[in-house]
């Protein structure tokens, strides 16, 4: 009877605090997602510049602007290179608006850049 009793106390402890233990996962994933997200379209194609993503083929300094002038290198392809690194979420590959501000960034690196 004794043994019943400890195993049923300890099943109840167990699952009463499952949810609250559900609930502090579902906080640290909408804190990582917001922290991958957070990867600016102007910090995302500086980053490539800079030659933050080579181990994702992505070439750096002028190499970059060869690249980028010659479609070689796209937007998709820096927010690709940023997901493998963990820095932006597979989602964002999806986002227009997203991509269409990274489009933007790089057109503004090439016109400052001549």
């Amino acid at each position: 009877m004794m043994k019943f009793l400890v195993l049923s106390g300890l099943s109840v402890l167990i699952l009463g605090t499952t949810p609250a233990w559900a609930g502090d996962m579902a906080a640290v994933n909408q804190n990582l997602h917001r922290n991958l997200i957070e990867v600016t379209p102007f910090n995302l194609v500086e980053h490539g510049y800079q030659g933050y993503f080579k181990e994702q083929g992505i070439p750096s300094n002028a190499a970059f602007l060869t690249a980028i002038r010659s479609g070689k290198v796209q937007a998709e392809d820096l927010v690709k290179s940023a997901i493998a690194r963990g820095r932006l979420s597979p989602e964002t590959l999806n986002a227009r608006s997203y991509l269409d501000a990274v489009r933007l960034q790089i057109d503004n690196l090439e016109r400052f850049s001549n």
